[in-house]
């Protein structure tokens, strides 16, 4: 049995092209403030920087034995970074009861965390959490985490 277009929306939370447009622009700022993190202070601290466009390369490449482009590469994770982490920071905080912000925020930020180096990362064949490189990891947690922050409190000041 479907279920009527007017249930549906109202179980899912759709975002109006506003809404979007404001979520674009939360997704840049928090995007900015990591790929400045990933690249200076995690090379100074762990010695060299995070590369997210690697996972992404290894993690294709794993499933399809498909070199990817890092062009490519940057491009995948610069949407996930700008549209698709908002638009699931979106629909889990407007689909469930929130905590309110910061925490919101804060906590989508360590499940970014988790998505990209507790999922995707072993299947890319790479360690959970980047475990065997504890700085990294740490540098990466704490750098999702203020991504998630900045992402979501910039969208949450746009659509007030």
């Amino acid at each position: 049995m479907s279920m009527p277009a007017t249930a549906l929306s109202r179980s899912i939370p759709i975002p109006s092209t506003r809404t979007l447009t404001h979520l674009v622009i939360g997704g840049f700022a928090g995007l900015g403030f990591w790929e400045v993190w990933s690249a200076v202070p995690t090379a100074w601290l762990a010695g060299f920087a995070l590369e997210p466009p690697e996972l992404v390369k290894a993690l294709i490449y794993t499933w399809t034995r498909i070199e990817t482009p890092t062009t490519i590469a940057k491009l995948i994770h610069y949407i996930t970074g700008f549209l698709f982490y908002p638009l699931g920071y979106f629909l889990i905080t407007r689909g469930i009861k929130r905590f309110g912000m910061p925490a919101d925020g804060w906590i989508w930020g360590v499940a970014t965390y988790f998505i990209a180096l507790g999922f995707f990362a072993p299947l890319a064949g790479q360690r959970f959490l980047l475990l065997d490189v504890p700085v990294l990891s740490f540098m990466s947690l704490v750098g999702h985490a203020i991504y998630g922050w900045l992402a979501a409190d910039v969208f949450e000041r746009l659509e007030r």
